[in-house]
């Protein structure tokens, strides 16, 4: 286990992303066993962010079993998998909380030291090689962190992992669990060797450590203090650079470029060499060694390389753990089983359920006359534009949330993109039908009880169903190209009420120089759409008595569909309507898809 410690803004996020290789280097270069970082290094490696990143409406149990589903080999057995959840459950001492919810803020879950270790526990499914963790202990109290700790350090000794964490100011306790220590000031290296040899490295530079005093806060006090101090510190740590590798380094083959094997069994034997020639040793671009001009490459003797990393590769011919198919299935699920609670909520049955009522009641039993026609189309419109906004605002506040966590596992290379969003829609699929179907099915019949039809109502159901679809198309193309919430609430307001004033129902009349803006309402095809199907295969509207229609002053008795439409300003027929609104929905599926691929896609 080796601690990075340092003053704030000394680099230690900065470090370890770039060794996962989270960050992108403006030189140089990070090598394990001498070749360079890559995809299939980056798999064997993991890194626990700060943030702790989850789907808070899911239990610490199915978060791991679908994780495990995702990232463990396809040809894992499922019992396999399982099992594995089941141990490091058992590792890290969540096996009691194993069946609450994550949570937030608003609903309780989960306590801050349980959500660190579950982050943890979601990384050390993949059995990685190297674990890099960033302030896993931060907002924790004193005993919530020395768990933590302990867990991760019998961890390292049970499984023979190497574990890299940053920490800012450890308690006594945790500081003496770490086996070794680099100490960074602004970037630099002030320490890098054992724990128990960084107060011997302090008092040989002159500065001497109280009794009892917690050597983590005197070695970053230290570091803090005057610019006298920093710098020699930094002078002593460049000057004993060589004595400062730890012990198990001390075997080690080294390679010039050339291949020229020196085979030297002690370390010090060449630390000897370097100070009686009075050379310099630093580290170059391939991260070996330089003497003299001659690069050497170093190769520790606790990692076999080329086999593991190849064998694993073997595994995953296509940088993924498990197929497309398999991704599908279970985000599919994990979509469905994280939007229930949001999308099914207790409230939002009530409020569909009263709504559905009051319209009802506002409509009931409208007479097929031209005096309540005016009426009818108030229902069809305002069916249609109520559960366009519900459905858009609804996928836009759903989706930030869900971005990060989508952005973690996609840097883990957990599944493929397209798989998680062909998931998702077909995953809510029936989550968003289900509101407005019951909706649809209280309020259209007592509007229409007086000739109700059971196709017409199948039909009328069908478009407001499409209209909710694409509306929530649009929400999570909005919520994906913008990352500003208030900028894309402000988009989405605007979108909204334009495709309303140019819907058709509340004005025909538009300026010529505005009149191509109602060819980009959905609400104008989707509002034609029902018109056509209730005016057309409904009971007929009869005429009044001084009708403001010609055709009913010729002794018709009832108002010609094609006079209704056309004072509506339908002039498109059901089937170009329906391609159009087919159309926006595959437009801003795919508009989604690449803002993620390409625009927000994780660095």
């Amino acid at each position: 286990m080796l601690a990075v410690m340092g003053p704030s803004g000394c680099g230690k996020t900065t470090l370890l992303d770039c060794l996962s290789g989270h960050r992108r280097l403006d030189s140089g270069s990070v090598r394990i066993n001498r070749e360079r970082l890559s995809k299939k290094w980056r798999r064997r490696i993991c890194y626990v962010l700060q943030q702790d990143i989850f789907f808070t409406g899911l239990t610490l149990r199915e978060t791991l079993d679908y994780t495990a589903m995702l990232r463990l080999p396809e040809n894992m057995p499922k019992s396999e998998k399982l099992r594995c959840v089941d141990h490091i459950l058992e590792v890290l001492e969540l096996t009691s909380c194993q069946h609450t919810k994550i949570g937030d803020y608003m609903n309780r879950g989960l306590s801050g030291g349980e959500k660190k270790r579950a982050n943890i526990a979601q990384e050390l499914l993949t059995n990685p090689s190297i674990m890099l963790l960033d302030e896993p202990t931060s907002g924790l109290d004193s005993h919530a962190a020395s768990e933590i700790i302990s867990s991760l350090q019998r961890y390292a000794a049970q499984e023979n992992k190497t574990v890299v964490m940053t920490v800012h100011q450890p308690s006594s306790q945790m500081f003496h669990l770490f086996d070794r220590l680099l100490l960074l000031c602004r970037g630099q290296t002030a320490y890098f060797g054992d724990v128990n040899k960084v107060i011997d490295f302090f008092q040989d530079i002159g500065f001497q450590m109280k009794p009892h005093y917690n050597p983590a806060d005197f070695i970053l006090e230290q570091i803090k203090s005057s610019p006298e101090n920093r710098e020699k510190i930094l002078a002593a740590a460049r000057n004993t650079r060589v004595s400062m590798i730890p012990n198990d380094l001390n075997e080690m083959k080294f390679y010039s470029k050339e291949h020229n094997s020196i085979v030297v069994d002690e370390f010090n034997k060449l630390h000897n060499l370097i100070n009686k020639n009075d050379h310099k040793i630093m580290t170059g671009d391939d991260t070996g060694f330089e003497i003299d001009g001659k690069h050497l490459w170093v190769e520790t003797h606790s990692h076999s390389s080329s086999t593991s990393s190849d064998s694993q590769d073997n595994e995953f011919p296509f940088g993924y753990p498990t197929g497309f198919v398999t991704q599908f299935k279970v985000l599919s699920k994990r979509n469905f089983k994280d939007a229930r609670p949001r999308m099914l909520s207790k409230l939002n049955w009530l409020q569909t359920v009263a709504l559905g009522i009051m319209a009802g009641l506002l409509w009931y039993q409208l007479p097929r006359d031209e005096a309540s026609l005016h009426d009818i189309q108030g229902w069809m419109f305002f069916s249609q534009t109520y559960w366009m906004l519900f459905a858009l605002f609804g996928a836009l506040s759903s989706f930030p949330p869900e971005r990060e966590v989508i952005y973690k596992e996609r840097r883990s290379g957990a599944y493929r993109l397209s798989a998680y969003y062909i998931a998702k829609m077909v995953g809510e699929l029936p989550l968003v039908i289900a509101l407005p179907t019951i909706y649809h099915l209280i309020s259209y019949p007592m509007m229409a009880c007086t000739d109700f039809r059971p196709v017409l109502f199948l039909m009328m159901l069908m478009f407001l169903l499409l209209n909710t679809i694409v509306a929530q198309s649009v929400g999570f193309f909005i919520g994906a190209a913008c990352m500003d919430m208030n900028l894309s609430i402000t988009l989405s307001a605007i979108y909204t009420l334009a495709t309303q004033l140019f819907g058709g129902y509340l004005s025909n009349r538009f300026p010529p120089w505005l009149e191509w803006v109602r060819y980009t309402s959905m609400i104008h095809y989707a509002y034609q759409n029902m018109q056509i199907l209730e005016f057309t295969n409904g009971p007929k509207i009869t005429c009044a008595e001084h009708s403001k229609f010609e055709e009913c002053t010729n002794g018709t008795r009832y108002i010609p569909v094609e006079a209704i439409l056309e004072t509506s300003g339908c002039s498109s027929p059901l089937w170009f309507n329906t391609l159009v609104l087919i159309g926006f929905l595959l437009v801003f599926r795919m508009l989604g898809y690449l803002v993620l691929r390409y625009v927000r896609c994780p660095k």
